[in-house]
């Protein structure tokens, strides 16, 4: 017979264990208890690649003489940027990020089966900081191409790369947060993770904890005085959207506003007298940019993009990231407490 005491006991362990799931937010656990992660990183692993981006010199570095080098300062390698990738189809179609291959003289490509192959350049959009490159050699299936927007902040990722060289090295960490736009990016979003990125990581596979494909790892914001920072991730999606205009042409051809915009904060809220930060705060306007020409002012408040709802800076970067057609160009902003409608011709 189940004592009372034993039967508390037994209640006050489900309790635990209760609070213990909502204090993990629901954070998705490994797919493997016994192995960590071992069986989610097998599904994106042969999919992982290390990408090169040779060129025949480079500036002295620290010291006077390039790596690579004998004591003459005669350089007996080649250079190369190193970074991560990852295929995308069965084509050999590879994504990467295009700092690490632009300028290059030549991009080298090393499989899963430590196969070392030369890649072709498809196309690069410098904005986004994507390349996409493509080698003669099929995969064997399609990779696991996941969803960006089935994670949440507390969600387990994993990170796949070449950081400093050593080879297909992996990190695990969570999801601090998702849309992530920052000023001087206004075209961008990020996911972002307290994932260990260091130089070689950029381009390589962001996985879920399932081992879906969920986005490409770019780089780590560092904090003042070396303070640890935030590393980010561009979704999937937005990688794949751009993959797919450089796939058809070579390049992203898409307007450019040419202003800069953040979220409005709470104390900008409070002094326009609103009750709610909704909205893109816009911060600076270029001269003789489309924005200019628009009208557009430091301090307006955007709040819909060609009839798109702006809610916050994330809304603003998303919608510009899909224009295409100036003329037409609609914007809806707050300025002081006057609402106007600015188009551009």
């Amino acid at each position: 017979m189940t004592s009372f005491f034993t039967g508390l006991a037994g209640a006050a362990r489900a309790a635990t264990l209760a609070a213990t799931c909502l204090l993990a937010a629901c954070s998705t656990p490994p797919a493997d208890p016994r192995g960590g992660f071992a069986t989610a990183l097998a599904r994106a692993l042969p999919f992982a690649v290390g990408v090169y981006g040779v060129a025949r010199s480079e500036p002295a570095a620290i010291g006077g003489l390039p790596p690579n080098s004998d004591e003459r300062g005669v350089s007996t390698l080649p250079y190369a940027r190193i970074g991560g990738g990852f295929l995308i189809d069965a084509a050999g179609h590879i994504v990467t990020a295009a700092h690490v291959v632009s300028e290059s003289d030549e991009v080298i490509v090393k499989l899963a089966d430590q196969r070392v192959l030369r890649a072709t350049v498809i196309g690069t959009d410098l904005d986004t900081d994507i390349a996409l490159l493509r080698i003669d050699s099929a995969g064997p299936v399609a990779p696991p191409l996941g969803r960006s927007t089935t994670l949440r902040p507390g969600h387990w990722v994993l990170s796949v790369g070449e950081p400093y060289g050593l080879n297909r090295s992996v990190a695990a960490g969570i999801v601090g947060g998702m849309d992530r736009h920052f000023g001087d990016e206004p075209e961008l979003l990020f996911v972002q993770t307290d994932l260990a990125l260091n130089p070689g990581n950029s381009g390589g596979p962001l996985l879920d904890a399932a081992g879906d494909i969920v986005g490409m790892n770019l780089r780590t914001v560092v904090g003042a005085y070396g303070a640890p920072g935030v590393s980010l991730s561009i979704p999937i999606e937005i990688v794949l959207a751009i993959v797919s205009e450089l796939r058809a042409s070579g390049s992203i051809v898409r307007p450019r506003l040419g202003a800069e915009f953040d979220d409005v904060s709470a104390p900008v809220a409070v002094a326009r007298g609103r009750s709610t930060v909704q909205g893109a705060m816009v911060a600076t306007v270029r001269r003789g940019s489309l924005a200019e020409r628009m009208g557009l002012k430091v301090d307006d408040i955007v709040l819909a993009l060609n009839d798109r709802p702006i809610a916050h800076s994330a809304d603003l970067a998303r919608a510009l990231l899909a224009w295409r057609q100036q003329a037409g160009t609609r914007m809806v902003v707050m300025r002081g407490e006057t609402l106007l409608t600015l188009r551009l011709d």
